[in-house]
């Protein structure tokens, strides 16, 4: 568990690095070029979908090597819910938000917690080695999940890809799964950025 706890503290402590002389952390950036802020808004979620597909591929293939992979995966999946909702929900100071920090630390670190705790030895008697990677991928799906209605969308819609791969693991084999949870990702992409393209455009028209 201390594995899991010093990647949570590096997490932690990597989002204090532009804290200000008065203490107050800045708000994330906002360039005034659409094709800037739809980047800024989208290309996480991209990686994180790129990387969820190799690593779903690699649970199939052998879940219990998967384990670690998907161990790493996590922080960065918290760290980009963050920062989705960091201008929104984080507040104008100090206090704010370390609290907003603290939850976020406390909700991905109770995700790694419950994942240190279901491969402890005793527990792994109740578990066969194929369905640890199930239990990883739906465990990280609900996590985003509900951390996406809080805070982002975005990061809903992607919990809700992880779940589905998940099921479609258990029906589908090598070939078909890749194009399944591939042609997902690809559509969850697409309908991310059609969806934050067309949100803008409203704003930007005065909501009309």
């Amino acid at each position: 568990m201390l594995d899991q706890l010093e990647v949570i503290s590096m997490l932690n402590n990597s989002m204090f690095n532009d804290i200000t002389h008065a203490g107050w952390m800045p708000a994330l950036p906002h360039p005034a070029s659409r094709l800037a802020r739809l980047a800024i808004a989208n290309v996480p979620y991209v990686a994180l979908y790129a990387i969820a597909v190799g690593l779903i591929a690699m649970t199939d293939h052998n879940p219990a090597s998967a384990k670690e992979a998907w161990n790493v995966f996590i922080p960065l999946v918290g760290l980009v819910s963050a920062a989705s909702g960091w201008n929104r929900y984080a507040g104008a100071t100090k206090e704010t938000q370390l609290r907003y920090v603290l939850r976020q630390v406390l909700h991905w670190g109770a995700l790694l917690l419950v994942i240190r705790l279901l491969f402890l030895g005793d527990v792994q008697h109740f578990l066969r080695a194929e369905d640890d990677g199930f239990v990883i991928i739906y465990l990280v799906g609900l996590t985003s999940l509900l951390a996406g209605i809080y805070l982002d969308w975005k990061m809903a819609l992607f919990g809700l890809f992880l779940i589905y791969s998940g099921v479609v693991i258990a029906f589908l084999d090598d070939n078909a799964l890749l194009i399944a949870v591939g042609g997902a990702a690809l559509m969850a992409v697409i309908v991310t950025a059609f969806v934050w393209i067309r949100y803008n455009q409203r704003l930007e028209s005065g909501g009309h």
